[in-house]
């Protein structure tokens, strides 16, 4: 469908700050954001009333690009348009998050009022952030096969980081994890998946899974999910019954999770 696409960008300055694109165009509407320097760059795309996409990076080094796009497609005429963004950044010395969140839907699939957040900070070192983000009239998917399929949060040699990462159904269905620590980390989160009566960390879009966690030195890791009717989760195989769950662990040294996919319905 054809509607007014608000988009707002806001372009700080530190020292220097290279914007290589950035673009929009109609049919589909779509905004297009590449940078490589030092300072912040930031922006806000409301979609129309289907989605609003939402990212800050900020670091000594920082590199990366942003994609939104309004399809315009309202698909089965329910006014309601398909949406896709992503973010994929390299910071040092900063911080990174990106945002989506599903705003309309055909409500006999359930309401709308998803979202799909990721955040990485970093006092030194290096951080990087990728997650690829999309709506339509049923759902929210988080699907990165064939786009990045690893690596989506990563730090290396941090004396203090910081990292989060979850799915809200606007309801009460939630899983979410956050680390914090020193060294390096990896989170792979290659799918995800979110509505009104399920969440999905970790897994679905109809892929294999490749939901882990790994790292060195010392840190902490909070993982948390609420539903409600149950969660099933790799981290606690054939245990049923659960409406809410918590785990924590730290580590001095090497720490590995090797599935922490989670469904909360």
């Amino acid at each position: 469908m054809k509607k007014k696409i608000l988009v707002s960008m806001l372009i700080a300055v530190v020292l220097l700050l290279t914007i290589g694109s950035a673009v929009m165009a109609d049919d589909p509407t779509e905004v297009n954001v590449t940078w490589d320097g030092t300072g912040v760059v930031a922006g806000t795309v409301d979609l129309g009333d289907d989605a609003v996409h939402s990212f800050q990076s900020v670091g000594v080094i920082n590199t990366g690009s942003f994609y939104s796009k309004d399809s315009n497609d309202n698909p089965y005429n329910y006014n309601v348009d398909s949406t896709i963004g992503w973010l994929d950044t390299t910071i040092s010395t900063g911080y990174a998050w990106f945002s989506s969140q599903r705003t309309d839907a055909k409500t006999s699939y359930g309401n709308a009022g998803q979202e799909s957040y990721t955040y990485v900070s970093t006092v030194d070192g290096l951080a990087t952030l990728q997650n690829r983000s999309s709506s339509n009239y049923a759902s929210m998917k988080d699907c990165n096969y064939g786009w990045n399929a690893n690596n989506h949060i990563t730090i290396s040699g941090s004396s203090d980081y910081f990292l989060q990462r979850y799915m809200d159904s606007g309801d009460n269905n939630f899983v979410g994890l956050m680390a914090f620590g020193s060294g390096d980390a990896d989170l792979d989160c290659m799918s995800s998946e979110a509505s009104q009566g399920q969440v999905k960390l970790g897994a679905g879009c109809g892929c294999y899974t490749n939901a882990k966690f790994n790292a060195n030195g010392t840190g902490t890791l909070d993982f948390l999910a609420n539903a409600d009717t149950g969660i099933a989760s790799a981290l606690v195989p054939g245990v049923s019954g659960m409406i809410s769950f918590g785990f924590i662990a730290n580590w001095i040294g090497s720490f590995s999770i090797t599935d922490y996919s989670t469904i909360a319905d």
